[in-house]
Formats: structure tokens, C-alpha cells, sequence
């Protein structure tokens, strides 16, 4: 007897197709003699893994016998897909449910795809945290996490991977993570005749849900004319509202026009919007595909390079990084020019190897430098301009011919157009895991 039982599943998808999102309807309707408990988990991780696919999602999903009163979080064309709160005690055969898991994992796979590395988990309890936020923040080697695995005792972890073991790592990944910090998200999907053809979602209806729904977020970029809950690739989503909190998320979908029938639709709980894969290092700890959050000073003017990217150097007492407002950050990249050498700053983003630079997120202005001018003095007799004689060597007033000393010059203070405070790319440049300023 068992108080339910644990699936995760990861590395189904590729950049021509299908989704690991659009799976977990499927894992759902496989498993439809049990009850569901709670909303499926849809997990993101470390966001600058460079074989990853778009956003590196990998989903868990708990089921067992229901307890409690039941509630909606999903619908298809047979009728809506219930969840419950609490799981009771039920007979569970884990290695029945990992043939079963496995089967619909592999039958929904990118078939033929030898970077596609499916890989299925089952478990009476969840695996060790630490999974999770290695996965989320480290580049992480399969086989650590299946050493891991190999120490569970008596059972409690099962797991299969297909043509490698990379899936493994989200999958448990998935499995292990506690969902204390979470956000949630409805993702509504294409039917299957629609999937790579072009997508209808009407802008003025999304700019409306988003103005009607305050706790959804991330919907769309009105300056850059981009809308940010439909996806770009050939995926079966046919678009995806976030919210911190899921009461709002049904209404406000059924706002969205998009020229077809949705074919279903599922809440899932997420980690996208919480910054899990933020973690403060100082330069000197720095290495490829973490994303830190790190303090420093300027210590080079920001320059504009070829294709309109910007580039600035950070230093503290451990050493120096290029960090980097690549042109796709739009906005953002005036943010970084008004930076002056001086200024003490706050950097997030991803690392990237090579180059190997700070490829920012945010940034935050901590301490801005003072900048200091010089302006020439006033004739004392006639109140008009004076002119430089030149280094060092005074002012002469252009009207009566009255010469000053260089001591005369008049000091002041540059005012700042950037202020002290916290800036993020736009949305149309936002990662999953980003959490926004509004929240």
C-alpha cells in the first residue's frame, strides 16, 4: 500500500516538433484508473544547457486514489480532467506503472532523433531535492543523477532512458522538485491536423486578457509587437497563459481568440517566473551555463558592437567579465549604455563559454557613480561668456577681453538618466524561469 505514486519523463521533443507538455495529456489519459493528484508539475531547467529544446521543460505528475473534494485543471474533447488534493492509501505496483509510463513516453517520442534521449521515472516518494536544483543550475551529468538513484533502497525508483541517458536528469529533476516557490500556467493545444501551420492568435484579444487579468503575466511585448503566449515553432501548444495564481487562468483563456478550436487544455504548476536558477557568485566563481547574480563595479565604459549589442566590464576583487545586452534585448540595451565606470552594479544572466560573458537578464543599479563636470566661468565685469586659453592655462572673456585663472572654473555634477533600481529585458526577451519586476 502506497499514498500514490510519483512519474516523471523528460528529452521527448526536438526543434521540428512535438512537446513534453502535450505528453503529459497523454500520461494522463494512460493512467485514467487512477486519480490525479494535484496539477502536473511542468518544471524548467538550467535555461543555458546549449543542446537543450526551446524551454527545456521537463514534466512530473502524481496519481494514487483521490482524497478530498475534486477541482478542474484540465479539459478535452471528452470532458473536463479532474485533480484532488490529497492522496489516500492505494495498491501500487511500481514496475506495472514504469512498463506502462514507458510505453506512452516512447509512442509520443521524436521518433528516429538521436539527440531525443527519452527517459521515464517512477517513484513511491519523491527523489532528493538536490536534484532538482542541480538540474536547474548546474550543467549535470547523467550519470551522477543515476548514481544517485542506484542508493534508493527497496524499490522506491525505477527508471529507463532510450538512445542515451540525458533524459534522465530532467525527469527526475521533475520528480524531485518541492514546488515551495510556483507560479501556473494553462497551455492550450493545437488539434493534431493544425500542427505546423501558421497560428491566429489575435493580438487586441490578448492585449485585452492581459489588461483584465492582473495576476497573469508575461502575455505580451506591446512595444516590440510581440505575443508572448503563442510559441514559434511547429509544437502542438497553441498558446500558454502564466499566472501566480490559478484561479484567473480558465477566464481569462477563454478571452483569447484564436481562430480554431482548441483540441485540450491543462494547468500545469511551475517553477517559470521564480528566478530557481539565479544563484549569487562572485566573478571569480564564475564558469559556463550557470546563471548567476553577481555584484560589481564598472570598470569599462559600455561600447556598442557590430549587429547593435552591448558590452561592459564588471570587476570585483576576485577578477573581471564581459557581461553582454545582446541586440534581441532591445530596450534593455539603453539601460546598459547609460552606465560610467564607477557605478556599482548587480548583474543576472547566463553564462555563455564562448565568448565568455555575462549574457544579462537584469540589472540592477546599486550605487550610481557620481559624474563630475567642469564649466567655464562667467566674466566677473560684463556677466558673458568666457572662453579656455587652453590646458591649464585659464579663461579669457570673449566680450571685454578680462582674463581668469584656471582656479575659476566652475565643478558641478552630470545628471543621471538612469536611476538607482531594478531593469529586465523586455518580454519578447524574457526567459521561463525569469522571474518579472511586476511580481
Amino acid at each position: 500500500m502506497a499514498q500514490g505514486f510519483i512519474v516523471g519523463f523528460d528529452d521527448t521533443d526536438s526543434p521540428r516538433g512535438l512537446c513534453t507538455t502535450f505528453l503529459a495529456t497523454e500520461v494522463i489519459s494512460e493512467f485514467s484508473d487512477f486519480d490525479l493528484i494535484g496539477y502536473p508539475a511542468l518544471v524548467r531547467l538550467n535555461p543555458n544547457i546549449p543542446w537543450k529544446t526551446r524551454g527545456n521543460g521537463a514534466l512530473s505528475i502524481r496519481f494514487g486514489k483521490g482524497a478530498g473534494r475534486p477541482f478542474r485543471v484540465g479539459s478535452t474533447g471528452r470532458g473536463r480532467i479532474l485533480a484532488y488534493p490529497r492522496a489516500g492509501w492505494c495498491n501500487v505496483d511500481l514496475g506495472n506503472m514504469l512498463e506502462r509510463l514507458d510505453r506512452v513516453v516512447v509512442a509520443n517520442s521524436a521518433q528516429g532523433e538521436k539527440a531525443t534521449n527519452p527517459a521515464v521515472f517512477v517513484s513511491l516518494e519523491r527523489p532528493p531535492e538536490r536534484l532538482y536544483w542541480n538540474a536547474v543550475r548546474e550543467l549535470v551529468r547523467p550519470r551522477d543523477v543515476i548514481d544517485v538513484l542506484r542508493d534508493g533502497k527497496d524499490g522506491r525508483w525505477l527508471w529507463r532512458t532510450h538512445r542515451g541517458p540525458r533524459g534522465i536528469v530532467g525527469a527526475t529533476a521533475a520528480a524531485a522538485w518541492r514546488g515551495r516557490r510556483r507560479t501556473f500556467e494553462i497551455l492550450a493545444y493545437r488539434q493534431r491536423r493544425r500542427w505546423g501551420t501558421p497560428r491566429n492568435v489575435g493580438w487586441e484579444s490578448v492585449l485585452s486578457m492581459d489588461r483584465a487579468f492582473p495576476s497573469t503575466f508575461n502575455n505580451i511585448d506591446e512595444r516590440n509587437r510581440h505575443l508572448v503566449i503563442a510559441p514559434h515553432s511547429p509544437c502542438p501548444v497553441l498558446f500558454g497563459i502564466r499566472a501566480t495564481a490559478p484561479g484567473e487562468l480558465w477566464p481569462a483563456a477563454s478571452t483569447v481568440r484564436a481562430g480554431e478550436r482548441t483540441d485540450r487544455m491543462l494547468v500545469f504548476r511551475s517553477n517559470q517566473g521564480t528566478d530557481d536558477h539565479l544563484q549569487r557568485l562572485g566573478i571569480g566563481e564564475l564558469r559556463p551555463y550557470v546563471s548567476p547574480a553577481v555584484r560589481g563595479t564598472v570598470a569599462a565604459a559600455p561600447f556598442t558592437a557590430r549587429g547593435g549589442h552591448v558590452f561592459f566590464r564588471l570587476r570585483d576583487p576576485a577578477g573581471e567579465v564581459d557581461c553582454a545586452a545582446y541586440e534581441p534585448t532591445k530596450e534593455f540595451r539603453w539601460t546598459v549604455r547609460q552606465l560610467v565606470v564607477g557605478d556599482v552594479v548587480e548583474a543576472s544572466g547566463g553564462v555563455h563559454g564562448r565568448p565568455f560573458t555575462l549574457n544579462l537578464e537584469k540589472l540592477r543599479l546599486v550605487r550610481p557613480a557620481v559624474v563630475g563636470t567642469v564649466q567655464k566661468p562667467r566674466c566677473p565685469a560684463c556677466r558673458g561668456a568666457m572662453r579656455s586659453r587652453g590646458r591649464n592655462a585659464g579663461f579669457r572673456c570673449a566680450r571685454c577681453r578680462l582674463r581668469a585663472g584656471p582656479e575659476t572654473a566652475v565643478e558641478g555634477t552630470v545628471p543621471r538618466q538612469i536611476k538607482r533600481g531594478l531593469y529586465e529585458v523586455p518580454k519578447c526577451a524574457r526567459r521561463h524561469l525569469s522571474r518579472p519586476i511586476e511580481r
